[in-house]
Formats: C-alpha cells, sequence, structure tokens
C-alpha cells in the first residue's frame, strides 16, 4: 500500500521572516518577566517571596487581558494593529523596571527595609502593566494571528520554529546581561541592601535597552506582518464570542480542544512548578555564578533548541503521541535528577533534559490545540486557553512551590525569607507523572477507539 505524502504549504519569506522576529522579540520579553525580572527582585529584597506574588498576579492580569482581546480581535477581524501597538506599549512597560530598584526607592527617604518592602510591591505592579500589553500583543492576538496564517500541513514545522525562540530569546537575555553585568552575584560578606544598590545600574540599563528592542519591533511590525486573515464574525455579538469557550455546548463540540487543554494544564503545573525560580537556584542554591552560571545556561540553550528543531521535522512521522509521552517521560526523569544534582555537571545534564521535554512537549500540544481550535473561533478560545494553559498552572505550580521550600533565612532587618531549594522539582515530578492521565486519553484511548471501530 502507497502512503501518501504530506505537501507542506508555504509561507514564503516574508511571512517567516514577520513570525520569527515579531515572536523572538516577544519572547524576549516574556523571557525577561519570566526569568531576569525574577532574578532582579531577588537581588533588590532577597526574598522569593516576592516571585511568586509577580507569577500569581501577572497569570491573572494575562488572562483577563486575553479573555476580552481574543473575542474582540475576532469580532473587528484586525491583529495585526494590536499586535504593533501592543508591542510598542510593551517595550514602555519593560523598561520601567530600571526606575523600581531599592537605591532609588531610598532616595525618597523610606528606610531600607520599608525600601526593599515597596521594590517588591512596585515591581508586582510594572509587571502586571507590562503583562498588560504582552498579553494584549503576544497572547491574545499573535498567537491567534499564527493559527490564522497557517494550516494542518505546515502547522508542526511552524510551531516547533516558535517553540524555540523562548530558549533563543533567553540566549539573547543572557548574552545581553553579560555585556551589562547582570544578574552579578553577591560577593562574601556583602550585605543585601550593598549588593542591591551595586547591581541596580546595570540593571537599569538592562531594562532600558530589552524595552527599546520591544518598542522598535512593534513599530517595523506594521510593515512586515502579512495581512489579517482572520474571518471577521460580525454576526456574533462580543459577550457571545466573550463567552463561547465556557459554554458546556462548546465543550461537547470541541473535545479534543478541552482535552488537550486538559494536559496542557497538568504539563504546565510541571512546568511553572520550577520555571519562576530554577535560575535563583542555579545562581544561590548550587551556586552556579559568573562565566560558569552563562556557559552551562548557554549550552542547555543551544542543545535544547537543537533538539526540539529535529523533532519538529519529524514529528508527523514519529507522530505526535509518541513524541509527547517520551517528553512526559524525560521531564519526570530530568526532574528527579536536579532534585539528587548536587554539582554543576548533574545539575546541566538536568537541566538540558528539563528543557528539552519542556520545549518538545510544549510544542506537541501547541499543535494539537492549533488543530483543535475552530476557524471562526480562534480568539474567543484564547481566553479559555489561557486560564487552562497559563493562569491555573502558574498560580497552582509557583505556590506549591514556594511552600515546598524548605530554605529559610534571616535577612539583616530579621525578617524571615523563603530561597528556592530543590524541592520544587519534586513537586515538577509528580505533576509530570500526573499528565500521563489526560495524555493517554487524547492519543492512546483514542487511536484504540478508532481501531475498534475499524
Amino acid at each position: 500500500m502507497e502512503t501518501s505524502k504530506i505537501e507542506r504549504t508555504p509561507l514564503g519569506f516574508k511571512t517567516w521572516f514577520a513570525f520569527i522576529i515579531v515572536g523572538l522579540i516577544g519572547q524576549l520579553a516574556w523571557a525577561i518577566e519570566n526569568q531576569y525580572i525574577n532574578l532582579y527582585v531577588y537581588s533588590q529584597t532577597g526574598d522569593a517571596s516576592y516571585i511568586n506574588f509577580m507569577t500569581t498576579f501577572s497569570a491573572i492580569t494575562a488572562t483577563l487581558t486575553t479573555l476580552l482581546i481574543g473575542p474582540l480581535s475576532d469580532k473587528l477581524g484586525k491583529r495585526k494593529p494590536i499586535i504593533a501597538i501592543g508591542y510598542m506599549f510593551w517595550g514602555i512597560s519593560v523598561a520601567l523596571f530600571g526606575v523600581a530598584s531599592l537605591p532609588i526607592l531610598e532616595q525618597t527617604g523610606l528606610e531600607v527595609d520599608k525600601a526593599i518592602m515597596w521594590v517588591g510591591i512596585l515591581n508586582v505592579i510594572i509587571d502586571c502593566v507590562m503583562t498588560l500589553f504582552g498579553s494584549t500583543s503576544n497572547d491574545a492576538c499573535f498567537s491567534s494571528y499564527i493559527t490564522d496564517q497557517t494550516d494542518e500541513n505546515n502547522r508542526p514545522l511552524v510551531e516547533s520554529v516558535i517553540s524555540i525562540l523562548p530558549l533563543i530569546a533567553l540566549a539573547l537575555m543572557m548574552g545581553l546581561g553579560l555585556a551589562l553585568g547582570v544578574p552579578g552575584s553577591k560577593n562574601p560578606n556583602e550585605s543585601q541592601s550593598d549588593f542591591a544598590t551595586r547591581i541596580a545600574t546595570p540593571w537599569f540599563y538592562f531594562y532600558l535597552i530589552s524595552g527599546a528592542i520591544t518598542f522598535i519591533v512593534g513599530l517595523i511590525s506594521i510593515f512586515i506582518l502579512p495581512k489579517d486573515k482572520a474571518i471577521i464574525k460580525r454576526e456574533d455579538g462580543f459577550i457571545k464570542n466573550l463567552i463561547y469557550g465556557f459554554k458546556p455546548t462548546s465543550i461537547k463540540e470541541n473535545k479534543k480542544f478541552y482535552l488537550t487543554l486538559l494536559c496542557f494544564f497538568c504539563f504546565n503545573i510541571a512546568i511553572d512548578s520550577f520555571m519562576p525560580y530554577y535560575l535563583v537556584y542555579f545562581q544561590e542554591g548550587l551556586k552556579i555564578q559568573g562565566l560558569n552560571f552563562y556557559l552551562i545556561m548557554g549550552s542547555i540553550v543551544l542543545i535544547s533548541s537543537l533538539v526540539t528543531i529535529i523533532l519538529g521535522l519529524f514529528m508527523e512521522k514519529i507522530g505526535k503521541g509518541k513524541i509527547l509521552f517520551g517528553s512526559i517521560l524525560v521531564l519526570a526523569i530530568s526532574s528527579l535528577l536536579l532534585y539528587l544534582s548536587k554539582d554543576q555537571i548533574s545539575a546541566a545534564i538536568g537541566g538540558t533534559l528539563l528543557m528539552s521535554s519542556y520545549l518538545i512537549g510544549t510544542s506537541v500540544l501547541g499543535v494539537c490545540l492549533r488543530d483543535a481550535t475552530p476557524n471562526e473561533k480562534v480568539g474567543s478560545l484564547q481566553g479559555v486557553r489561557m486560564i487552562m494553559a497559563v493562569m491555573l498552572p502558574m498560580i497552582i505550580g509557583s505556590n506549591i512551590a514556594l511552600a515546598s521550600f524548605s530554605s529559610t533565612y534571616t535577612n539583616e532587618f530579621n525578617q524571615i525569607a523563603k530561597m528556592p531549594d530543590k524541592n520544587m522539582f519534586l513537586v515538577t515530578l509528580i505533576a509530570s507523572i500526573l499528565t500521563i492521565c489526560p495524555a493517554y486519553f487524547l492519543f492512546i484511548f483514542k487511536n484504540k477507539k478508532k481501531e475498534s471501530a475499524n
């Protein structure tokens, strides 16, 4: 029996260029929000609790924003202008982080301990503002825009490329940080306030440059993004589009979409249990600092990206189910390895496996979710996607991880502060095992039903 070869629908250089540039810089802004802001806030406050506050409130902000903007962009049939304007304001909000530092707050006359508290609060607020514009332009519109511009034949390759952009963005972020001397590390016998003051100026320039890059990409995206292909649904009211994803009839009509979301929910709880904290843990817990920090993280980024690209090229041939189950298995093994790691080599190996499984699993689930999304309801379903795949996993994962931390210390102001430790990887291990159940029903059970029907 001959098997028909699937021809990929060509996208063209301009479309690929726009996807990569706009997607990459968007991921750079998100990488800063998800990674380096955590290191920045920890350097200014010395307390991981503020990282959890940022993760929780930004997740809620992102979801509420996407709930409103997704259906609105469906009704308007216009995503491109929202992406462009959103990116420009996104860039401005990124730059604002640089002014929410300990030395600047101390200049207001606040005592150091009060200034540290307000640094944490202000960064939580700025993070929510940044998330508002990022979710508007990237989560609600750019994600839907890619679905509009692709089909089932070219989507696996596009999703594989898109899925590695976060790690490439992470590499760019670390390269800029290395050039400017951030995140830096506290010297022996250096107080928290002295370290915060010393590192504040490099952080200021880091955020200023990153914000400017995001702003410029938003400006040029007006010219490089191809014309909108969104299906305009003017006969549907805004409220109807808004609540569409939460109706029982929608679940019955799109069972595969919601089953994929359930799988994403469990998988991302595993990811969000370590993602907000692992860079702090590498620096403070495992003492991977200085040039070694950049070398290890650079290796993790490079190897994970290559593995994801290669598997993405053969995703349809190997099968999405096999790749997903493999990534879940590797996620469980690597989280256990990192829990047991006590040296830099084992941490580097575990980190590479962990990031590879995260990227590959996200890529597979992303393809499945796009394929299961009705073309006329792309924006209307972004809100329920954000709740199940982003907001709830971020809140649940980060809070359980925070509660699991057994490492606390009393800072110079006699305040008890939490420090990320290896226990978060046990949370990841448990959540990754729980992911097997919805993944089974998504792939194996579905295939068995097909076989019995034949």
